[in-house]
């Protein structure tokens, strides 16, 4: 399975988010063609940067959510310092594609790839596991 293909594993269970995680997915899907074809330098400066403003957007409105559900004020602000240190490395990896000294582009397709799959399955399920709870509760 391409690392970019929607599996049911990867929904928090809230259409919004599910559907900006598919966006994510599909432009890590769009990079990891990239790589393979062997393309660099400018259309990974352009795929980079399309995903790192969407990966933005994306965390604010989950950000945003967890606070509408009530997830623990101390658990947000972990989710919000993961999504800073990513949002930095993305610089980093732009950065660098844009200089004469760019990253492999196979080791930024590993990052956010992982990234993405662990932070979707782990972290965010964290918050979907808690919003079923307190759903269940009522």
């Amino acid at each position: 399975m391409s690392i970019g293909n929607w599996n049911d594993k990867y929904s928090v269970k809230n259409a919004i988010i599910d559907d900006q995680h598919k966006r994510l997915l599909d432009i890590l899907y769009r990079l990891e063609r990239m790589v393979n074809r062997g393309k660099e330098t400018e259309e990974m400066v352009k795929l980079l940067t399309e995903m790192s403003d969407y990966a933005v957007a994306h965390f604010k409105s989950e950000e945003r959510y967890m606070k509408n559900i009530g997830y623990p004020d101390d658990k947000i602000e972990e989710h919000r310092q993961l999504h800073s240190n990513y949002t930095l490395q993305v610089l980093q990896f732009t950065l660098s594609h844009l200089d004469e000294l760019p990253e492999n582009p196979r080791e930024v397709l590993n990052f956010l790839s992982h990234w993405w799959t662990d932070h979707i399955l782990k972290v965010d399920m964290d918050y979907a596991v808690f919003e079923r709870k307190l759903l269940a509760k009522k």
